[in-house]
């Protein structure tokens, strides 16, 4: 199978050898890419130990806690609302967008001794208690939730009976204790007593709703910030039991809580992209500033400026648009950049605790679909306890050049290639169309017998085709000339030959009628049979150049056909005695049927001439050539069939062709122009012919065509 290219597919295919410019310029970004990634994270190492220093001089001088790690800790994270301590523990309650785990309180049963009067308990399953933690600069926050219980509420009328309270311990960092003291007398809002200052307040709400007890309260967070314990106390008539943080009267446990203060100081080493955490030694997150918190604080500071809204919207708008490139080029970049071989990277805390210390320590890279991330951590000692300094860089956003880099040489180079892709297109289009216009000129002044019909006009233009086009042009000029010459060699051939032929004829009869010896006369028989052969060759070569000057000369006329025929059907079967002829019309032929058609009847008849010499020469003499007359819509159809051999289905297309001839060697000299003179004769009316095999073992049939009424007269 052979692929044809064109000269402007080939033009297009070389110039997508350009598309190698913007490949050199991927990979020029790329190592581009690649040192910068070198260089920022050796700035983020420096600017990590610089930060981690300053971190750690402010926790040693805020005197952290010394946690004891053997008893716990609690953990409350940063929360910015003000929360409704309404009891409430559905979907919508303030609770549900704070992610913070549930802590279990221990249950440490008393059981008095039982009165024997009174029947035994039954058997119920046994209850339990969980509570979660939340803080802001004020407050602290407690949530806390039992299994089913039946409540037994507090009466001040009978103080001595035993019912549900809530016994809170908290430490500050200055080391003052205080003792907080709940009793609900019903389901509702409730006080609390601080029984170390002798002193009440307002406490929240203590709801028993669907068979448990629900209990939101809060306590102010600078009476609790270095250690809180609780001992939830359910009584009733028989059982004591205590859900308390650990055994023992001191059964607090250290508080660890993410910090404003903190979040604050981490806000100063913001950058666009980067997440920072910072993790105590039980890697609780007590600081955290993400990339997203960056416009927070950017509204805050706009805020402050008393800026309005639609500017800070718009400065927003303006910076999102700095970040993000466009969408081919942000997809340019992550295929380049985001290499498969690196991790993925997932959420690294989890209800405020890092799920992978193992990750602590080093400098690390991920890949976060579409970009990368690095990680790189520092390691701080606040007293005597190792703290985690933790740093999340996303890489589009800290190696921003490069993505913009990446796109304007992007655009640079494609469209210096749409450019260059333009002007070769237009110019193989130019060169397409210039070579087009060539071969059809040619084609189009060189006719089928290869006679030249007129010689287009060369190109000015000097360049090769131009030069080609002159050279085509004096070619043709050449080829008419020397086809002018073929055309007129026969007739000059012819006539200059016959004068030495009738001499030779003059003096063979002479000769022959010289007394010779039989000898002689056999040799005179022979030259007299190839002067014989010699003249009629001579007659053929002049014949079809004759008939090309007689149309010039042709009469045409209105001729009924079909009584033309009929004539001339008479005259072949006197001529050609010993064949057969019929004649035969379509079925609808009436006798008022008109076959009357515009044509020149001389060379009508010297074509059926032919066609008839022809078929005489190859129809068997039992066999009767036949004529079939047909009037079609605008065309008379004649069929000449005689039952001769089949003709070779190789040369059935060149029949009709000069110098072709399918006749065996004979004493008659053919040269093949008998139906090239009918082919001639048909192209003058306007008409065809056309010839094919019958079916069985022999026979062919000429199919004639010729117009009706108004015929292409010359």
């Amino acid at each position: 199978m052979k692929f044809h290219f064109s000269l402007k597919t080939q033009l297009l295919l070389v110039a997508s050898l350009m598309l190698l410019l913007p490949w050199a310029g991927c990979q020029s970004v790329s190592i581009l890419e690649t040192s910068l990634r070198q260089s920022h994270s050796q700035l983020l190492d420096v600017q990590m130990t610089a930060a981690a220093e300053q971190l750690q001089r402010k926790l040693n001088q805020s005197q952290y806690s010394d946690f004891n790690t053997n008893q716990g800790n609690y953990y409350a994270p940063l929360t910015d609302s003000k929360m409704l301590l309404d009891g409430f523990d559905g979907e919508e309650s303030d609770w549900d967008n704070i992610t913070t785990p549930w802590f279990q309180l221990n249950s440490y049963d008393y059981m008095p001794e039982r009165d024997e009067s009174k029947p035994p308990l039954a058997e119920e399953p046994p209850t339990s208690a969980k509570f979660k933690l939340a803080a802001n600069d004020k407050l602290l926050y407690i949530f806390i939730q039992t299994s089913a219980l039946r409540p037994h509420y507090y009466n001040p009328t009978q103080p001595q009976r035993p019912a549900d309270q809530l016994n809170i311990r908290s430490i500050n960092k200055t080391g003052l204790v205080s003792h907080w003291q709940i009793k609900p007398q019903g389901s509702g809002r409730v006080e609390m007593n601080n029984t170390s200052q002798v002193t009440s307040r307002n406490a929240g709400s203590w709801v028993w709703r669907d068979g448990h007890y629900t209990i939101e309260i809060a306590i102010p967070i600078n009476l609790a910030s270095d250690a809180i314990g609780f001992d939830l106390i359910l009584n009733d008539q028989q059982l004591n039991q205590h859900f308390k943080s650990k055994p023992g009267s001191t059964y607090e446990r250290s508080l660890v809580r993410e910090t404003l203060d903190l979040n604050q100081q981490l806000a100063t080493y913001q950058q666009p992209g980067l997440s920072l955490y910072l993790l105590n030694s039980q890697y609780w997150l007590i600081g955290k500033l993400s990339a997203e918190q960056m416009w927070n604080a950017l509204d805050a500071r706009t805020e402050t400026e008393n800026k309005s809204e639609i500017e800070i919207e718009r400065k927003r708008e303006t910076n999102e648009n700095q970040v993000d490139p466009s969408w081919f080029s942000n997809a340019i970049y992550n295929k380049l950049f985001t290499s498969d071989s690196l991790p993925y990277w997932r959420e690294p805390t989890s209800l405020g605790r890092w799920l992978s210390p193992a990750q602590l320590g080093k400098t690390t890279w991920y890949q976060d679909s579409p970009i990368n991330k690095q990680l790189h951590s520092k390691t701080m000692l606040v007293n005597g306890q190792p703290f985690y300094f933790v740093a999340v860089q996303d890489s589009r956003q800290s190696l921003l050049s490069a993505s913009k880099a990446l796109n304007q040489l992007l655009i640079l180079l494609f469209t210096i290639i749409a450019i260059i892709v333009s002007v070769l297109f237009t110019f193989a289009s130019l060169l397409s169309w210039r070579i087009v216009k060539m071969k059809q000129n040619y084609r189009d002044a060189i006719d089928n017998d290869g006679k030249i019909m007129s010689v287009p006009d060369a190109s000015k233009l000097p360049d090769e085709l131009g030069d080609l086009s002159r050279v085509m042009q004096q070619l043709t000029v050449n080829q008419g000339k020397y086809t002018d010459y073929l055309a007129s060699l026969a007739d000059k051939l012819s006539h200059e030959l016959k004068t030495p032929v009738a001499v030779i004829r003059t003096s063979l009869e002479n000769l022959e009628l010289s007394n010779l010896n039989p000898e002689a006369s056999k040799y005179l028989t022979r030259a007299m049979q190839g002067t014989n052969r010699l003249s009629q060759t001579l007659n053929a070569l002049s014949e079809a150049t004759k008939l090309e000057q007689s149309f010039e000369y042709a009469q045409w006329q209105i001729v009924p056909f079909d009584d033309m025929l009929e004539e001339l059907v008479d005259a072949y079967r006197q001529i050609y005695s010993s064949h057969q002829f019929k004649l035969t019309y379509d079925k609808s032929h009436t006798d008022k049927d008109n076959y009357a058609i515009n044509l020149a009847p001389e060379l009508i008849v010297q074509l059926l001439d032919k066609l008839i010499s022809n078929a005489v020469d190859y129809a068997p003499v039992d066999q009767p050539v036949g004529f079939t007359l047909n009037k079609l819509d605008n065309q008379l159809q004649l069929l000449v069939e005689n039952q001769g051999p089949h003709f070779s289905s190789d040369n059935i297309p060149q029949l009709f062709d000069s110098m072709v001839s399918n006749r065996q060697q004979s004493d008659t000299p053919h040269l093949g122009l008998g139906l090239h003179i009918v082919k001639l004769i048909t192209d003058f009316h306007c008409g065809q012919v056309n010839a094919k095999n019958q079916q069985g073992p022999k026979g062919v049939i000429f199919e004639l065509l010729l117009p009706i009424g108004k015929s292409s007269q010359r």
